[in-house]
């Protein structure tokens, strides 16, 4: 079948099966249900340790000197910005951002390859914006703001390196219309989400940290147009 010579070749002509998820992908999935099990069965002391340890804190992070809920150091603070990631506020909430994970990381992984460099330039899409998620929400948060679960930031980062990608997984403009128009379709997605929060507080279960979204969003997007890519191997016929 011939391609359209606009767009870049494929690298490959071996065939990549359509349901074959990268291990990185398949590892992280399951890391954040079984980490969200662990805790959903513990204790309710350890529920309320893990929380204060890791969640991400405004009340914490931005308390005064001498305060009793400052950090012991600031390792321990700067720790929650990727950590509030591990945790999730129930079932629903995980499986949510596990789906997400799956469904926009894979082609992610796909088209960086395969092997540690591979795994190594996805964990900086998805790590890099769950760190960038967490630090808008803190910059527009206070003291008195909600504390903060879940790994919706590196989820909307994928979310938007997903985004990125053409048919043979290589890279297009963060400008050009396509990214622009996905853009506008995961902001009025979002926008429904907020409205929800608002209109049926307990529809949801939980409030909606929209600030880790956009953050994480933009960090997916320019970390993806800045890291290289391989592109997916497809089969020509």
């Amino acid at each position: 079948m011939p391609y359209d010579a606009s767009s870049p070749p494929p690298p490959s002509t071996q065939s990549q099966p359509f349901f074959t998820a990268p291990l990185i992908v398949i590892v992280m999935t399951v890391l954040l249900v079984a980490l969200y099990a662990a805790y959903a069965f513990a204790p309710s002391g350890e529920q309320q340790a893990a929380l204060y340890d890791f969640a991400l804190a405004p009340e914490r992070f931005w308390a005064p000197a001498g305060s009793p809920n400052v950090y012991p150091d600031a390792l321990s603070g700067l720790m929650t910005l990727l950590s509030t990631a591990l945790l999730h506020g129930d079932w629903m909430h995980v499986i949510v951002n596990s789906l997400m994970l799956f469904a926009f990381g894979r082609p992610v992984a796909r088209t960086f390859g395969k092997g540690p460099t591979a795994w190594g330039l996805w964990m900086i899409v998805f790590s890099g914006s769950i760190i960038a998620g967490s630090v808008l929400y803190l910059a527009i948060a206070t003291v008195d703001s909600p504390w903060v679960v879940g790994a919706s930031g590196g989820t909307s980062g994928l979310v938007a390196a997903a985004g990125l990608l053409d048919s043979y997984g290589m890279k297009g403009k963060l400008w050009s219309r396509k990214f622009l128009a996905f853009t506008a379709t995961f902001a009025a997605f979002n926008i429904v989400l907020i409205f929800l929060t608002f209109a049926a507080p307990y529809a949801l279960g939980m409030g909606i940290a929209w600030e880790a979204h956009v953050g994480g969003y933009i960090a997916g997007a320019v970390l993806m147009s800045a890291l290289p890519v391989k592109g997916y191997r497809v089969v020509q016929s």
